[in-house]
């Protein structure tokens, strides 16, 4: 299988940005104003598809890479879910005890929190093991 470049990588998330940025500053702002429910849902997923697509980009790119590469990026995908799930965690039960309220909103959070301490992670692993990704 031939690998992923970094460029390549890049060149692909960047145009899946462009798609993403602008129906989340034009187009998202107004679907609860919609009246339509099919038309409503359609708007409300929209943005999905660029995600989901950032997600299938970084799978290729993991499934590329040679093995200390896959091995760092496992242990960073293992550290943000567990971040995650335990702030999902604390956060329910604050929110269940009424401490806190949270509405569902707040879950639109997940994923992009889920990604910066993926890349956090990823970063101080790269540099421990003196990985420089996909080139």
């Amino acid at each position: 299988m031939p690998r992923y470049t970094a460029r390549q990588y890049r060149r692909s998330m960047l145009l899946l940005m462009a798609i993403y940025l602008p129906l989340m500053l034009l187009e998202w702002p107004h679907v609860r104003q919609i009246t339509s429910l099919p038309l409503k849902c359609v708007l409300t997923l929209l943005p999905t598809l660029p995600v989901i697509g950032v997600i299938w980009l970084i799978g290729k790119r993991i499934a590329r890479s040679d093995e200390l590469e896959q091995r760092v990026h496992l242990i960073a995908l293992g550290a943000a879910t567990g971040v995650v799930s335990v702030l999902s965690l604390i956060g329910g039960f604050l929110s269940a005890a009424h401490v806190i309220e949270l509405d569902g909103d707040v879950l639109i959070w997940v994923f992009p929190v889920l990604c910066l301490v993926y890349s956090i992670t990823q970063i101080a692993l790269q540099r421990r093991y003196g990985v420089h990704g996909c080139d």
